[in-house]
């Protein structure tokens, strides 16, 4: 069974390297991504959209994980994080964020929320 931490993992993988290859096997056809400041993302493909042009301006990202939280059966995880990179010539430093993420049925991501 595909657990929400390893799903964690992948997407701090495809904030930090800009590689949105592994939106599509990552996140569900229908999955919901919602983060403040913005129109709710719904599916894969507009999932794979929004962060490969919100990654677009950006530089040397770096994700420091501040506590994880899991659901005892591994299908919902809950991360305190920060986020640092540089973009049109500044540095922005750790930069809090906090992430809920869920799997559906299938074991993709259908659901993830940010807040900052």
């Amino acid at each position: 069974m595909a657990q929400a931490s390893d799903a964690w993992d992948r997407i701090v993988a495809v904030l930090t390297t800009g590689d949105v290859t592994d939106v599509l096997d990552l996140y569900g056809a229908n999955a919901l991504f919602l983060e403040p400041y913005n129109p709710p993302h719904r599916g894969n493909l507009l999932i794979q959209s929004y962060l490969k042009d919100w990654m677009g301006g950006k530089e040397d990202v770096a994700v420091d994980e501040l506590i994880r939280v899991e659901s005892p059966d591994g299908t919902a995880v809950g991360v305190e994080w920060t986020i640092s990179y540089t973009a049109a010539g500044r540095r922005w430093k750790a930069l809090p964020r906090a992430s809920f993420v869920r799997l559906g049925d299938e074991g993709l991501v259908a659901y993830h929320r940010d807040y900052t």
